[in-house]
């Protein structure tokens, strides 16, 4: 992985749907969603808040332990098939008065993230069908195939909640081989699914995209279209203040910066930058040991390091406080998240 998709994969800017959905079906399967939760810095009460946002890092770390939790089961199907329009919040609204299916699905296709999605999807029309084809953000195969499973089971039950229960697709193409589970593919889409392909691919006829919703309505339309700008807007310009703040501190873990130095970096000043962090309900120490932990997780998953040496890399001189500072980050001793991360290997 790059240093840039690196970046990329632990600023914490997806909302939580896909993986509040995950803890419901884990507690339903008998496993404890506390469990998936241990030791990455939000709790299963997280997931429940609107506001909640995880990185991607985060996200596959829960998604792995459940899978090593409920193997062989189609966990990403079992997802999926649980979700509805009304599980991506205003985004689904914004879809459901949408004037085709067709429009609703290109609005979903524009604010992927603000679903939460974790692959990226792309659309095209062709030969009278209309295709949807998913792809990887980062290269993570241990979750892969969940993620495809999840994304095509919930694309079903959103169309049949926008079109009707009568939509169902012409194919599915998977770009792996069948699963042991492979029957309940074929249970769920109710049509021809095919292992080994080229790339995922979710195909229906193009009739159906053309149809209009019967749940069409321009004003509210225009208003949940209003209200998703202005939080896009916001969502976005607090991304960008929070990584700036964080890649300055990642920069030199060693010798910490403090306020007013990143503050003159980033061309502000130091009351401006207070404001700014206070107008979205964080302070300057909470983005510095949200840069500490995600870089010691980081160095607990990948490195063979010692907890003294993965101590002084994030700035500190002492392993215990550093313990202790960890515990009181993740709910969980360094050590127990090194272990929990390692069995997932």
């Amino acid at each position: 992985m790059s240093d840039t998709q690196l970046d990329h994969s632990t600023v914490a800017n997806l909302p939580a749907y896909l993986l509040r959905c995950l803890a419901a079906t884990a507690a339903d399967l008998g496993i404890g969603p506390e469990r998936l939760c241990m030791g990455l810095g939000f709790s299963v009460e997280d997931l429940s808040n609107p506001a909640c946002r995880v990185s991607y890092r985060q996200g596959s770390l829960m998604i792995r332990r459940a899978l090593q939790m409920a193997p062989g089961k189609g966990l990403g199907l079992l997802i999926g098939e649980r979700e509805t329009i009304a599980s991506i919040g205003l985004l689904g609204y914004a879809m459901m008065t949408c004037r085709t299916l067709a429009e609703a699905v290109e609005l979903g296709m524009s604010l992927q993230k603000f679903a939460g999605s974790m692959l990226r999807f792309d659309m095209r029309v062709a030969d009278g069908q209309a295709c949807v084809e998913a792809s990887n953000r980062f290269p993570d195969p241990a979750i892969y195939v969940f993620l495809v499973e999840e994304a095509f089971a919930s694309f079903l039950q959103i169309a049949r909640g926008l079109a009707g229960m009568a939509f169902r697709p012409t194919r599915v193409d998977l770009a792996y081989p069948a699963p042991s589970y492979a029957d309940e593919y074929r249970r769920v889409f109710d049509c021809p699914v095919r292992f080994d392909q080229p790339g995922n691919a979710f195909v229906a006829d193009i009739d159906w995209i053309a149809r209009p919703l019967l749940t069409y309505d321009p004003l509210s339309h225009r208003q949940a279209l209003e209200f998703l700008d202005i939080g896009t807007s916001r969502e976005q310009e607090k991304v960008d203040l929070f990584e700036s703040v964080e890649r300055a501190v990642r920069q030199n873990m060693h010798q910490l910066p403090t306020l007013p130095e990143i503050a003159q970096r980033l061309h502000l000043s130091e009351r401006t930058l207070r404001r700014r962090l206070a107008d979205n309900g964080v302070s300057f120490q909470a983005l510095l040991d949200n840069a500490r932990k995600d870089r010691a997780i980081e160095l607990l998953a990948n490195t063979a390091q010692s907890i003294e040496q993965i101590a002084e890399a994030v700035g500190f001189s002492d392993a215990h406080n550093f313990r202790r500072a960890f515990k009181r980050w993740t709910g969980a001793a360094p050590s127990e998240l090194r272990e929990s991360m390692l069995k997932l290997d």
